[in-house]
């Protein structure tokens, strides 16, 4: 069997509520602000709804003999507002397009959330690598840090929006090994490599490693920074570069590169780097104060 098979399936929809308890817990490992979003999820909360749906996919009989080798490689989120803390909404999943490449596919798997009364609130396209097989193990084992030990790890918060050319306030970030397990929990994204040394190892890494997502949260926090709105964040396209371990410092930065005329949204270039490494890249498009 191939995998292009699964080409035009469809997964879902899958009912479900933002729950409050859940957000409380996603903010609260991400490391944003929970007095801001009290009545409304942030925007990264895009990746807890794309994980209700994606394991439906991944385990897909069809698809399991190929996720031997399993890379998220980009993501874009398109916000179509904001997202209500106890709202009822529905997710459905749909593999889009699958394109093979000595013998490696890249899987594009989209994600549509909306509420109970049809109106769209949310678009996720995912690009995952994949492929039968097990990655080679990892070269030297340095072994994992001590479960709760991190770097700094500051929040985000309302800052005045920068002008063209300059810089948003940078943040620093690191998660433990404890904060990865809570992460999993609170996105979904159970993946072995972000909390199992063994597993990881066997797919080719050094050791765990923090999710994708999750240093894209980290990103989004300081866009969402730069505007007061339910919904700051319209558009964003994130490019997975390298991994970080737990315990590593990050450093998550920003520009202004855009505004638009009428000053209704500006774009934005993110990263999340550590050292000389880039980890994250990202362009997003803020909405802005009225």
């Amino acid at each position: 069997m191939s995998l292009e098979e699964v080409a035009g399936a469809t997964y879902g929809p899958y009912p479900m509520r933002i729950a409050r308890q859940k957000v409380a817990e996603y903010l609260a490992v991400t490391g944003d602000e929970s007095v801001r979003w009290a009545e409304h999820a942030p925007p990264s909360f895009a990746g807890a709804l794309l994980f209700v749906v994606a394991p439906h996919f991944l385990d897909d009989p069809r698809v399991r003999p190929f996720t031997g080798v399993l890379v998220h490689v980009d993501q874009t989120f398109t916000w179509h507002g904001p997202l209500p803390i106890d709202a009822a909404i529905s997710i459905t999943g749909r593999v889009d397009k699958i394109r093979e490449r000595g013998g490696r596919y890249f899987v594009t798997f989209s994600a549509a959330v909306e509420t109970a009364g049809g109106d769209r609130l949310l678009d996720a396209v995912a690009t995952f690598l994949m492929g039968e097989g097990t990655p080679p193990e990892g070269g030297d084992d340095p072994g994992e840090p001590a479960v709760g030990q991190r770097g700094r790890n500051e929040q985000p918060s309302l800052r005045p929006r920068p002008g063209i050319g300059e810089p948003l306030i940078p943040i620093s970030k690191s998660a433990s090994r404890v904060d990865l397990v809570k992460y999993a929990a609170a996105s979904g994204d159970y993946n072995p490599v972000h909390f199992d040394h063994e597993a990881a190892r066997h797919s080719g890494l050094e050791g765990i490693v923090v999710h994708g997502l999750l240093m894209s949260a980290w990103a989004m926090q300081i866009a969402a920074g730069i505007s007061a709105r339910p919904d700051p964040l319209a558009h964003i396209k994130i490019r997975f570069r390298n991994p970080l371990s737990p315990a590593a410092q990050a450093q998550v930065s920003g520009v202004i590169r855009e505004i638009a005329a009428d000053e209704s949204d500006c774009q934005v270039t993110l990263e999340v780097a550590s050292g000389d490494d880039k980890l994250v890249t990202a362009g997003c498009v803020v909405r802005l104060d009225g």
